[in-house]
């Protein structure tokens, strides 16, 4: 039974030993630092280095923190039904929009080259988020005039 795998499954010492190592390192030396900081008279050329003690053993106990948490969810266990249930895609009209929109700007434009030259290049340069979100940005076709229109 020493090598079993379902009991290394559900150990929580199993998954994350290098932050569960860390956090545990951190504790004892931040602990230690804190108590010979304010037990202990250590003073080196009449200069007192309790409080630099005291000081660095809370740095090390709050840094300690970031290994018991990367270790607290790392052992996490979330079964694949409770994932889909909870993550899987949703087929609503925001939620298409949302993934448009989180493409386009993942691709770095908003609108997709749409025409294309006699190359098969782009026979417009692909607009930026920047470029489009500029007031100033206007694109006239041929016979508008850049003015309101007066027309009654």
């Amino acid at each position: 039974m020493h090598g079993d795998k379902e009991t290394m499954a559900t150990s929580p010492f199993a998954r994350c030993r290098l932050a569960l190592l860390f956090a545990i390192l951190m504790d004892l030396a931040g602990v230690a630092s804190l108590l010979v900081g304010i037990f202990v008279q250590l003073q080196v050329n009449q200069r007192d280095f309790g409080d630099l003690l005291i000081y660095t053993g809370a740095i090390l106990v709050f840094l300690s923190l970031i290994g018991w948490i990367f270790w607290y969810t790392g052992n996490l266990e979330i079964s694949p039904e409770e994932l889909e249930r909870d993550y899987a895609v949703k087929g609503g009209t925001l939620a298409r929009l949302a993934r448009k929109i989180s493409r386009s700007f993942s691709q770095g434009t908003l609108k997709p080259a749409s025409r294309r030259n006699k190359n098969g290049a782009s026979a417009k340069p692909i607009a930026k988020a920047a470029d489009s979100l500029r007031l100033g940005h206007v694109r006239l076709t041929q016979g508008e005039s850049p003015g309101p229109s007066t027309e009654a």
